[in-house]
């Protein structure tokens, strides 16, 4: 049996997943990290968001059929074409997984050993992805109200909900608010009390 360990890492849109799991991975040294959004054309998501909530929040209504696959190839220690390059990723010893649904999607969730979730504040994951993607914005003034109305009418309850399911799940509850280091640092000492050993440069 494989002894490769996965590493999920959620956190709202806006909560510093990304550069923490790229970070983990780079820290841990024999590990490599996978990211859900680089799977966006084989994913399947909820066609209406809000109908999606208000008819239960089923995250099993989220499909991501190759995220999976390559997910488990990893964890059994094979190696994968990457999606977006093709570039071979794997085998290594830790799979550090960029897994917004963390366990609640049980076509992946199942796969993760230990789940961290990063506790960011929601204003300021908003702030975040606004600064984030307005630089992309053909109109950045209306993509900035665009925003801000969608957050107040409908998506703030949405997020709420999301933090609430992801803290029930999670193996590890870190700060959002700290800096990258402290919460890399917090995760690598999870992972040590975990599996005793930890290999790489800091």
């Amino acid at each position: 049996m494989s002894d490769v360990r996965v590493v999920g890492i959620t956190a709202v849109g806006g909560g510093g997943k990304t550069a923490a799991a790229r970070r983990l991975a780079e820290v841990l040294g024999d590990a490599v990290v996978i990211h859900f959004d680089d799977y966006e054309e084989t994913n399947v998501y909820p066609a209406d968001l809000h109908r999606w909530f208000a008819d239960g929040a089923d995250y099993d209504a989220y499909g991501t059929p190759l995220f999976a696959r390559h997910l488990e190839s990893l964890k059994a220690g094979r190696s994968i074409s990457y999606p977006i390059s093709g570039t071979i990723v794997g085998p290594a010893r830790y799979v550090v997984a960029d897994a917004p649904l963390g366990r609640a999607q049980s076509d992946s969730g199942w796969l993760i050993d230990l789940l961290v979730f990063i506790d960011t504040p929601l204003d300021i994951a908003m702030a975040r992805r606004i600064l984030r993607d307005i630089e992309l914005a053909d109109d950045p003034l209306q993509h900035v109200i665009a925003e801000l109305a969608g957050y107040e009418a409908r998506a703030r309850l949405i997020h709420e909900h999301f933090q609430e399911r992801m803290r029930a799940d999670a193996d590890l509850i870190i700060d959002g608010t700290l800096g990258i280091d402290l919460i890399v640092e917090g995760m690598c000492s999870k992972v040590e009390s975990r599996w005793a050993s930890r290999t790489g440069p800091a």
